[in-house]
């Protein structure tokens, strides 16, 4: 084989090897809740349901993985024990003009969980009554 198609063929599967595999959720549009920052466009509250229902797909993914799929986050904690928490907020955000604001505990946001190696061990969503539960 020629050593332009081996170099070729090479970073390909280099390329493809480093993307995130989206979990695969009928309904969910990843870019409007990318898009959506602080839910201030209302597209994440359609959205979180789905995402609750689905909340297993999400967990053992790094944080750059979650950050590929969801956006980044508009805050994040350093937690004990080296955790991280990331939280994407999705309806009562200071930073909506079009919307009512609440304060920081009342507010509807989405929260994870990172352990100390990194992968997201848990996922909730804050002030939150999925109707699609039952």
């Amino acid at each position: 084989m020629n050593m332009k198609y081996k170099v070729l063929l090479l970073s390909h599967l280099l390329i493809y090897s480093c993307a995130t595999n989206v979990p695969k959720i009928d309904g969910l549009d990843y870019s409007g809740w990318v898009f959506d920052k602080y839910g201030c466009e209302g597209k994440r509250l359609e959205l979180v349901s789905l995402i609750d229902l689905n909340k297993e797909k999400f967990l053992r993914f790094n944080q750059n993985q979650i950050i590929d799929i969801l956006g980044r986050p508009e805050n994040q904690t350093l937690f004990t024990r080296s955790q991280t928490i990331f939280y994407y907020y999705i309806q009562y955000n200071s930073s909506c003009k079009n919307q009512e604001v609440r304060q920081e505990d009342e507010q509807i946001k989405l929260e994870i969980r990172f352990d100390a190696l990194n992968r997201s061990k848990s996922l909730y969503v804050h002030n939150y009554v999925n109707p699609l539960k039952k």
